[in-house]
């Protein structure tokens, strides 16, 4: 019996030509994409600072009698992902009101609801401050119109972010 050690022929069909020409476009893609150097930052890169911001929340229908529970010096967490918010710097006590439709002149009319009141807490925290948004030190992103769900020390509330104020730098 004779051994047939014929020459190596490689015979590819239309399926493993295109498998193996994709494999090759694949692997150049990924060495080029390892080994291109890094790009520069350009000019019109927004520029970032960190300043201190001071912002206001209403916390929306708290029990009578709840809001003195907020004081100056409290350090506020959001519930959701447990961001630092800052500490608070003041607390005003106001009614709690709501929209209701005045069937008489049929228009919408603010009305005292009984039994609650609306916290208005001002906070300052520490903030990374680009041209679009202010980024809290804790991670959040703090918006006007924003609802905030927040947790302090034997307090929880939730209400919209009413008013931001930047610090000037110096």
């Amino acid at each position: 019996m004779e051994q047939n050690n014929g020459k190596f022929r490689l015979r590819l069909n239309l399926f493993d030509g295109i498998v193996l020409i994709v494999a090759l476009a694949v692997g150049a893609y990924l060495l080029w994409n390892a080994f291109k150097p890094a790009p520069s930052t350009p000019s019109g890169q927004p520029t970032v600072s960190s300043t201190t911001v001071r912002y206001t929340i209403r916390f929306q229908r708290m029990m009578e009698g709840t809001g003195s529970l907020i004081e100056p010096g409290d350090a506020l967490v959001d519930t959701i992902k447990n961001y630092k918010l800052g500490n608070v710097v003041s607390v005003e006590i106001v009614p709690a009101q709501s929209q209701i439709l005045d069937h008489d002149s049929r228009e919408y009319v603010l009305a005292d609801v009984p039994g609650y009141e609306d916290a208005l807490v001002t906070v300052e925290s520490t903030c990374t401050d680009s041209n679009d948004t202010i980024l809290l030190d804790g991670g959040y992103t703090l918006r006007v119109g924003a609802t905030a769900y927040i947790r302090g020390e034997g307090y929880m509330g939730s209400g919209p972010i009413i008013s931001i104020e930047r610090e000037e730098q110096a």
